[in-house]
């Protein structure tokens, strides 16, 4: 064995049985090259261990042709959609949680209908049906859809290139070749980015993303996943689900609830009682002051106003997602807000 494995070797006992800090997250040959990455387990977060799952099952389905028709479709659909909703006001935005959401029971009709046949390709096999869908298949058609549907910010250079109002040259920004180009390169320098943030973003286990440990969530209800006393996960595929710690509902059944009422409110406030997203009570007090209209107005004013609206589209336009975004985050952003905004404006 040469010097470089052996110093890895060392490295994989030192992180199985000694505590370390993120800086032993790369371990790396004589020659400098990164061999292995060792992600940290100590001294997670308890709202992670709440919710991720501490052991692995090697055996289940992975890279399936379930996981990847499902994820471009999803990754079409809804980028399309978010690209045509965009243009609305208020804008429209479909989160990967909803995908992941409506994926789940065509994964299963997928697992149940599919034919299992096994196709031998250049001496490989592979069926389409491997069995019972898993949640890493789903979970591989989230992270498409996830990267997918927040879509790419060079869209507004292409409109702002056709508009008359802005450079209105329709010929450059109606080329395919010119589009193509410009959303591609803007989103490959994005993932660069990341990829060198990630020893600063992701690896560090004091890095939690509260959105993820919401979609782990859904995972844990629609696949009927619990866990014991030790952190070991069960799968419940007969019986009753799994209810929630110290609740009397299961946790599939109260992710139904909050759906359906979520898009039922929906039409009390775009339909039934539209007053209700633009919520200007301060202006009923004087109806003809336009320096309270400016201050106070939700539409054409500065919108500073304590209850501006009870609908949820405006509530999580801002790009926000205030079930899942802590509340000190969205305190300093509201802050920034209340500071900058009247020096810009």
């Amino acid at each position: 064995m040469d010097k470089g494995r052996e110093d890895i070797t060392a490295l994989d006992d030192k992180h199985l049985h000694e505590p370390h800090d993120e800086k032993d997250l790369i371990a790396a040959d004589t020659d400098g090259y990164v061999k292995e990455i060792q992600p940290t387990t100590d001294n997670i977060p308890h709202e992670v261990r709440a919710v991720v799952p501490s052991v692995d099952d090697p055996e289940e389905s992975c890279e399936t042709f379930r996981s990847y028709f499902l994820g471009c479709v999803v990754t079409i659909v809804g980028t399309g959609l978010n690209c045509w909703f965009g243009a609305r006001q208020p804008g429209i935005y479909l989160s990967p949680l909803l995908a992941q959401f409506v994926v789940h029971p065509v994964g299963i009709a997928f697992a149940k209908f599919l034919p299992r046949r096994h196709f031998h390709v250049g001496g490989r096999s592979f069926t389409l049906n491997p069995g019972p869908w898993t949640v890493k298949e789903h979970t591989i058609v989230t992270m498409m859809a996830t990267v997918s549907f927040p879509t790419a910010t060079a869209i507004d250079i292409i409109l702002a290139t056709k508009l008359p109002v802005f450079f209105d040259d329709p010929e450059l920004g109606g080329k395919l070749g010119y589009q193509f180009l410009i959303v591609l390169s803007t989103q490959f320098l994005g993932f660069g980015l990341a990829g060198m943030a990630r020893e600063y973003l992701v690896y560090p286990s004091s890095m939690v993303w509260p959105l993820n440990l919401a979609k782990i969530s859904l995972f844990n209800a629609l696949h009927r996943r619990h866990f014991d006393e030790s952190g070991e996960v069960h799968v419940t595929q007969e019986g009753p689900d799994p209810p929630v710690h110290g609740w009397k509902i299961t946790a599939f059944r109260f992710c139904l609830y909050a759906t359906l009422a979520s898009f039922c409110w929906f039409f009390v406030t775009a339909f039934l009682l539209p007053f209700m997203t633009y919520f200007n009570w301060p202006t009923w007090i004087s109806p003809t002051n336009v320096k309270l209209a400016v201050v106070m107005g939700t539409f054409t004013g500065f919108g500073l106003n304590p209850m501006p609206t009870f609908d949820w589209t405006y509530v999580s336009g801002a790009g926000l997602t205030p079930l899942i975004t802590p509340w000190w985050a969205t305190l300093q952003i509201f802050s920034m807000y209340t500071l900058f905004m009247p020096v810009s404006c």
